[in-house]
């Protein structure tokens, strides 16, 4: 199982069935309509410029697995969304994805000292993912992440920093460096 990077170039009728034909339950909008995905699209949510990037997520150089979105690529900690289609959930694309997004970031922007991304606290695949790609835990947002069913959940914060993945080291935070 080989995955890839595809930049996204103005192919609404993929992208409206990809982001509409699933539920996306530990994302602010589980489902997404055709009119809200065309709106996202029309004002340029998945464009690619110097702000921001958005990549199909390619299995075997053909098959449309997920979608993935890189923004505030002008501030020197960018962000990162990452979707995985339903049927290919679990299979480990998410984690080969954000591996060749942190490479693709740390090799083509010399500004960039650290990638950052957030999920609810209840999203133990991607929770998973973080964790196996290098990324540390840096925070714990309570009630922070609304859902559509009304609920706020917590949300947790991870970051992978440039040096340690020149380095392929984890350092650590140190959660007792204040006595009280």
């Amino acid at each position: 199982m080989t995955i890839s990077l595809q930049p996204y170039v103005d192919e609404t009728v993929d992208l409206i069935a990809f982001l509409t034909g699933q539920v996306w339950p530990f994302h602010g909008t589980a489902t997404i309509t055709e009119t809200t995905a065309r709106e996202q699209i029309e004002n340029g949510r998945y464009d690619s410029g110097t702000e921001h990037k958005t990549f199909w997520i390619i299995k075997d150089d053909s098959d449309k697995v997920g979608l993935l979105r890189v923004y505030d690529l002008e501030d020197p900690t960018p962000l990162f969304d990452i979707r995985i289609g339903e049927r290919h959930s679990g299979q480990g694309y998410g984690l080969q994805a954000v591996k060749k997004l942190v490479e693709y970031i740390f090799t083509n922007y010399d500004d960039k000292i650290r990638i950052e991304g957030n999920t609810r606290a209840d999203n133990f695949a991607m929770r998973k993912t973080f964790h196996n790609a290098g990324f540390v835990k840096e925070a714990v947002h309570r009630q922070s992440w609304p859902s559509e069913d009304g609920r706020i959940h917590d949300s947790i914060g991870y970051a992978i920093l440039r040096g340690d993945w020149m380095e392929g080291t984890t350092t650590q935070i140190d959660w007792t460096d204040f006595p009280y």
